[in-house]
């Protein structure tokens, strides 16, 4: 008879867990426990009432009750730290063999970049000059295909260290999405992004669940109150969520803003300038700038200044590292099959969260820091891209401050200043030049540099970017 009870309450705290159970983790253990045990103190009082027990015994069948309650809710708990286990466990399955997969394909490109550097030996000295230069170009096209390969055996590692520094954070997660339900919205997933070094982000997949639209911005806030720290939607992201599922990402608010201006001046024989540039921001809180000078001037140098931009801003945007994409768009410029035309390299990357900017250049000018103590010179050297298939970039680092200015330029606008004197020049003209927006000091720089010389001589560019704490 006893035992009768038990799984009677069981079946009946079942059949209330099917017709009542929410889809919420966790709403199925107390549901289940609480009608079990209900229902075996209902049962236990109806069976005492009928034989007329006493009170202190009726007390006693709730006081069951109550302890099989507990106990159903125990073992609730109990499953649903075994499932996640299991879960976890299987997760882990699941991503070994991914990793094994990158692991040997990166091996693969690295063998066969080995195999592509085993250059033949040159034609003996006798061979004409017309072979010695097809050998030459087979050669530098072998090195550049070898290039390439080695650059995606490092893409493919630093991918699988994305894969491994993107969690779940499942009682976070729950958090998020009751706080966001207040709001209207119904979150589906919700991964974070916080690999060393490197600030949080997270990425939410959601909707509304009604007919409305709810600001990221408001999401950001739910987001920095939970996540400790202040969080904002990336850039260019989605300012609304409506009833269409988007997943949207949050980040780290950065404490800098940045500024920036551009002045161009055409070769004066010329209708298109060579020079170009590339101004844009990534959601990891860097600010980029790029000019590119190519190689002479008019419709040939543009086009090939615009697409190494073009492809640098495509590449960083896809994760690939500053060094990576100059790289392997490099080797694509050396195997063109028509004599290939240079392109300069100047890229400076502002860390909106430390003020730290790093530089790569490849055959450009110099550029200049406008600091409270003075005005700072960054010198560059090597070859442009397209030159060669091993590409030598350097690197360098600064520290910039509130309200420091950034001066980048082509070789026009230095080869416009007295011969020999040009960085000298360079440096008092900044350092003189009157307080304004970027757009404006670029203007006034742009004037006084071509006061200097007779026309334009060759295309020029000045861009000038200026970080201010927010």
């Amino acid at each position: 008879m006893e035992w009768t009870k038990y799984i009677l309450s069981m079946i009946l705290g079942g059949c209330l867990l099917i017709l009542f159970g929410g889809k919420e983790q966790g709403r199925n253990k107390w549901l289940f426990g609480a009608g079990a045990g209900t229902c075996l103190a209902a049962m236990e009082l109806a069976v005492e009432y009928m034989l007329g027990a006493q009170a202190w015994q009726m007390i006693v069948s709730v006081m069951k009750g109550t302890a099989f309650c507990s106990a159903a809710v125990l073992a609730g708990y109990i499953r649903e730290w075994l499932c996640d286990r299991k879960k976890e466990f299987q997760d882990m399955e699941i991503l070994h063999p991914v990793r094994q997969w990158m692991e040997e394909y990166q091996e693969s490109f690295e063998q066969l970049s080995r195999s592509f550097c085993m250059v033949p030996q040159m034609a003996a000295e006798g061979a004409g000059r017309g072979e010695r230069i097809m050998q030459s170009r087979l050669t530098e096209n072998r090195l550049a295909a070898a290039g390439q390969l080695q650059e995606m055996s490092g893409i493919l590692t630093r991918t699988m260290e994305r894969i491994y520094s993107t969690r779940e954070d499942f009682q976070l997660e729950q958090e998020i999405g009751k706080r966001l339900r207040l709001l209207g919205v119904q979150v589906h997933k919700v991964f974070f992004y916080n690999p060393q070094g490197r600030k949080c982000q997270v990425y939410v997949t959601m909707n509304t669940r009604r007919k409305i639209c709810v600001a990221s911005r408001k999401i950001a806030s739910v987001l920095s109150e939970l996540c400790e720290c202040e969080m904002m939607p990336a850039r260019d992201s989605r300012s609304f969520v409506s009833q269409e599922r988007v997943t949207i990402l949050f980040v780290e608010s950065v404490a800098y803003n940045v500024l920036y201006g551009v002045k161009k001046a055409t070769r004066q024989d010329e209708a298109v300038s060579g020079d170009n540039f590339s101004v844009f921001w990534l959601p990891e809180g860097q600010f980029y700038a790029g000019l590119s000078d190519g190689m002479g001037s008019g419709v040939q140098a543009c086009a090939q200044s615009e697409l190494f931009l073009d492809l640098l801003e495509q590449f960083l945007e896809a994760g690939f590292s500053r060094e990576t994409a100059v790289r392997m768009i490099n080797s694509s410029i050396v195997l063109q099959p028509e004599d290939p035309v240079f392109s300069t390299v100047d890229i400076a990357a502002i860390d909106l969260y430390t003020g730290v900017c790093d530089f790569l250049k490849a055959g450009a000018s110099a550029s200049f820091l406008k600091k409270e103590t003075g005005v700072e010179c960054i010198r560059g050297s090597g070859v442009p891209a397209g030159v060669t298939s091993r590409i030598t970039l350097e690197p360098f680092r600064i520290r910039m401050y509130d309200g420091n200015l950034l001066f980048m330029v082509t070789d026009g606008v230095m080869n416009a200043l007295p011969a020999g004197r040009e960085e000298l020049v360079m440096k008092e003209l900044i350092e003189h030049l009157p307080q304004g927006t970027p757009s404006e000091m670029a203007e006034r720089l742009m004037e006084q540099v071509r006061a200097y010389g007779e026309g334009v001589q060759d295309d020029m560019t000045i861009l000038v970017a200026g970080i201010w704490r927010r």
